[in-house]
């Protein structure tokens, strides 16, 4: 206790910028003062009280409050984590007028753990400023080192794209045994499917399942298990009538998580589309723009996949697809989202009938941002785009261009004969 109160006096004295002869001028000495700060000499409760008055501050408040920071930057860690948006806030407007946390024992954890908070709101530059100073950390605890390289990870699945083996490296090198949080293995999942690798992503994203199950973390549990149907409808074996998506759609309806509930509906509508359902495709993917409005940051993809379902079912005019994807265009400018300006201006295009158009848009602009930006998939599909389309227009040069880049990406030495 005198350890504490001594580091509370000290945090207040020079937040005031007090000298220890200041703070102690017809109290005690200097020296005195230096002890009191150090804990390493009793004091009475008259000499606390008038040196916590000269500092402004309520001692058995401020003591309340140090003794309870670990416990509650523990917490909001542990509500980021498992998405409980109420606790979330109310925990960080609990923290906010807590001065403490500036105390060297506290402010590394808080702030890893508002890092992590900025990066959950999409805060980008805040996120990216904080990751900046803990980078120049020195003597980083084994804890500290690992939760940083979670955070860095995190950051790189948002906002770097085109950085995904990086992200896997960063991720492997956590070790538990120093930070407990199996949560990682759900981003390390994330990692896995952003570069096609299906069976390592459901792997991890096993773990990750078996984590948010303990923890009784129903909509941690649901998001994983999407991730999961993700990579197992997309086997061979896989039978589409199979009933997992209704099951969560369910779930997440009946327990209001509404974020959840689209995100599930927007994707199976690309299940349906995959499989050629298309009136369902259309149905779902209309359900999804509904629950989302178009200032949503997921109303363009929703809209981009009815689109393209209207247009494969074959029922609507070419009047209105036409209007749908001038639309696409216009929301997608408005809202300077670059990919779905690509889509929809792809889409127009295609819907003219203006195929050298198409292919030169593709070739020029799509393709290459795609490419630039670490889509993997999408840059693997319209690779094989163009690979066709020269191929039928007997241009060998052009089409042995992107031919090289897919062998190049399928082949291995296997040391066969």
């Amino acid at each position: 206790m005198k350890k504490q109160q001594g580091e509370i006096i000290k945090f207040y004295r020079e937040l005031k910028n007090l000298t220890q002869k200041e703070l102690g001028e017809g109290v005690c000495s200097t020296t005195h003062i230096s002890k009191i700060e150090r804990g390493l000499t009793d004091v009475s409760m008259d000499i606390i009280e008038t040196l916590t008055d000269r500092l402004g501050i309520d001692m058995k408040s401020e003591f309340h409050n140090y003794s309870e920071l670990e416990t509650k930057l523990k917490k909001w860690h542990d509500s980021i984590i498992l998405k409980l948006e109420t606790r979330i806030e109310s925990l960080k407007e609990q923290l906010n007028g807590i001065a403490l946390l500036k105390l060297p024992e506290f402010y590394r954890s808080y702030t890893l753990i508002l890092t992590r908070y900025y990066l959950s709101k999409g805060e980008e530059k805040l996120a990216k400023s904080l990751i900046r100073e803990m980078e120049c950390w020195a003597g980083l605890t084994p804890y500290e080192k690992n939760m940083l390289l979670h955070i860095k990870g995190i950051y790189n699945l948002q906002y770097k794209n085109d950085e995904h083996s990086k992200t896997i490296s960063l991720l492997k090198e956590i070790d538990l045994n120093h930070y407990n949080n199996p949560e990682y293995h759900y981003h390390l999942a994330l990692a896995y499917h952003s570069i096609r690798s299906r069976v390592l992503s459901y792997y991890h994203a096993s773990k990750a399942l078996l984590f948010f199950t303990e923890s009784q973390s129903l909509s941690r549990m649901i998001e994983t298990e999407m991730l999961m149907l993700i990579q197992v409808e997309q086997d061979e074996f896989y039978d589409p009538k199979d009933n997992q998506y209704q099951r969560l759609i369910y779930m997440a309806e009946n327990y209001g998580l509404e974020h959840l509930h689209s995100k599930l509906i927007h994707n199976y509508g690309f299940h349906q589309l995959r499989y050629g359902q298309y009136e369902e495709a259309c149905k779902f993917y209309r359900q999804s723009m509904e629950t989302k409005g178009p200032l949503s940051p997921y109303y363009l993809g929703s809209l981009e996949g009815y689109l393209e379902a209207l247009t494969k079912q074959g029922k609507t005019s070419n009047e209105e697809l036409l209007q749908l994807a001038e639309q696409g265009i216009s929301l997608a400018e408005k809202k300077q989202d670059i990919t779905y300006s690509h889509f929809f201006r792809l889409h127009r295009y295609k819907l003219k009938a203006q195929e050298d158009q198409y292919f030169h848009y593709l070739e020029t602009e799509a393709y290459p941002y795609f490419k630039e930006m670490g889509y993997v998939i999408l840059s693997e599909h319209y690779q094989m785009k163009l690979f066709g389309y020269y191929m039928e227009r007997g241009e060998m040069e052009k089409a042995n261009s992107y031919a090289k880049s897919i062998v190049g990406r399928l082949y291995k030495d296997d040391q066969f004969v």
